[in-house]
């Protein structure tokens, strides 16, 4: 699984979903983000792997899994800009 990362930018980190369950759901240590209060927007990057990164150049498609019962409108991006 990719993981995220902190960046120089990140200013919050999102503690686990309600109702999550370590022995059930694994272990979780936060999620950094910049939180982007004037826009409305929270911004997560993530390192790709090497068997990411091989896995995506043998054409695999990349997952996003979001938490609850509710899909918040998103967006997935390759970007240098870690301010978000």
């Amino acid at each position: 699984m990719m993981p995220p990362v902190k960046t120089k930018h990140t200013n919050l980190v999102v503690g686990e979903p309600l109702g999550w369950d370590a022995a059930r759901d694994g272990e979780f240590s936060g999620l950094p983000v910049h939180l982007d209060a004037a826009r409305g927007v929270m911004h997560s990057f993530w390192q790709p792997t090497e068997q990411d990164i091989a896995n995506i150049l043998a054409g695999m498609p990349i997952r996003l899994s979001v938490f609850g019962e509710v899909h918040p409108p998103v967006a997935v991006a390759v970007t240098n800009d870690v301010a978000g």
